[in-house]
């Protein structure tokens, strides 16, 4: 049994298929990925692609809002921005050398990157939309390196990498599982809308899953419901560890609302996106400023050290994510706008651009950047993030380590034949989008999981 169709359920249902074993995939949404939108905004415009149960707050106590997570076949890979990233080397080293997660590194997960072969595009010159183009050029005169933001990722202003194919949509459901399914049916099956309530645990053992208090058998149960649900799941099925639902860090951003001049706009065909990363005075590659068309900037920080929880309330899954609580969070943000607000008063960026606001009624970013560094902050956390690219609750880690849940081949410590294999079990977060690295992580933990039940 696979417990959710998004990153990294669909990979790891898909290793398990072609192992030979019979997979059953259980996803909570009916709706499909097909035909949603190709432009990089995150597609919201189906609202069945979302999931309405998952709430955030920046800080405790803080305002609530939806937090985007996708909930249909395919996940939050129906709705996401597209962008490709893979992290830095010294992302993924770390999990082995301060996490004790052995056998887990650059090379080992770079490899397991290439070997999805997932669909991934770069724009034409005809794609490239003005922001894009503006953007490119102020970096470029700014000093920035050029290079193209694919492999390991490093400092300079370039084209992304987008999941798509033919054009459209690369969803992982219609990628890794619909194949299998026109395979043989009988072996991928596919239960779409229906809810697993918990996982059915016997005598620390894991027998199968429970949904509308049915109880399916299985030899093993893969659990990838994500950084959100899949800590809640543990706990409704009674596993105990200290660390479920803790250590939760995401990429703090802030979008810029830009008003671009009488003329400019971008067409129907304009898919391109240039990512400028760069370091700040505390480390490499630890900025993004990801301009989205037509007229956004994503401001973001992507080494993280802050941490949130995320817990079950009423039924539905309430996210703290605890932006930017740590002296090192607050320096890197404040480089990283200081840095949109130099780039947003160069010629080649207010060619394109009239005005740079923070918010919809206009306030400048100027005058936010005015205030004392205290006052800049206070701000930001109390924005909603744009990334949405939460890890961790799941951590993997050694046993005596009481914060980790899982040990290096995603294995739930204390319960056998129970595995996660999503976003939660990242012990930090990469400096990159999350949807590479989680179906990189999935697919070694479910092959570890297919040579583990032979």
């Amino acid at each position: 049994m696979v417990v959710g169709a998004g990153a990294g359920g669909c990979v790891a249902a898909a290793c398990l298929f072609d192992a030979g074993y019979e997979v059953h995939l259980f996803e909570a949404g009916e709706a499909s990925a097909a035909n949603t939108s190709t432009h990089l905004a995150v597609s919201t415009s189906r609202t069945d692609l979302l999931d309405p149960g998952v709430f955030a707050s920046t800080y405790t106590g803080g305002p609530r809002y939806p937090y985007l997570r996708g909930r249909a076949r395919g996940g939050t890979t129906a709705i996401n921005a597209l962008v490709q990233m893979s992290g830095t080397k010294d992302d993924w080293d770390s999990w082995s050398t301060v996490h004790g997660c052995a056998g887990w590194n650059w090379r080992s997960v770079s490899a397991a990157i290439a070997s999805l072969d997932f669909p991934s595009h770069f724009a034409s010159p005809a794609q490239t939309g003005p922001l894009t183009g503006a953007v490119l050029a102020a970096a470029r005169g700014m000093g920035a390196g050029e290079c193209r933001h694919v492999g390991e990722t490093y400092d300079g202003a370039g084209p992304v990498a987008l999941s798509l194919r033919r054009g459209r949509r690369a969803d992982v459901f219609s990628v890794f599982i619909t194949p299998r399914v026109l395979q043989d049916a009988a072996r991928m099956v596919v239960h779409a809308g229906r809810m697993v309530a918990e996982i059915a645990v016997e005598a620390d053992r894991a027998r199968g899953v429970v949904v509308d208090d049915e109880e399916f058998v299985a030899d093993g149960v893969v659990l990838a419901a994500g950084t959100v649900w899949s800590p809640i799941l543990l706990r409704r099925s009674g596993v105990s560890r200290a660390g479920i639902g803790r250590n939760l860090k995401d990429h703090p951003a802030i979008s810029l609302w830009l008003r671009l001049r009488d003329g400019v706009g971008a067409t129907a065909d304009t898919l391109d996106v240039t990512g400028l990363v760069v370091a700040s005075s505390l480390d490499d590659s630890d900025i993004n400023l990801l301009p989205v068309e037509p007229d956004q900037l994503v401001v973001a920080v992507t080494k993280v050290s802050s941490v949130g929880h995320v817990a079950e309330v009423d039924g539905n899954a309430e996210v703290v994510l605890g932006t930017i609580e740590t002296h090192d969070d607050a320096t890197r943000m404040l480089a990283a706008l200081r840095l949109a607000a130099d780039l947003c008063a160069t010629k080649e960026f207010g060619d394109v651009v009239e005005s740079v606001s923070i918010d919809a009624s206009g306030t400048p970013l100027d005058a936010l950047l005015a205030h004392d560094d205290d006052t800049i902050i206070s701000y930001v956390r109390r924005v909603p993030g744009a990334y949405s690219h939460a890890v961790g609750t799941c951590r993997m880690g050694v046993e005596r380590d009481s914060e980790a849940v899982v040990d290096n081949t995603g294995a739930v410590f204390g319960v056998d034949d129970l595995w996660v294999a999503d976003a939660s079990v990242f012990p930090d977060i990469p400096r990159a989008a999350t949807q590479l690295p989680v179906m990189a992580v999935a697919g070694r933990i479910a092959s570890g999981v297919a040579e583990r039940l032979r």
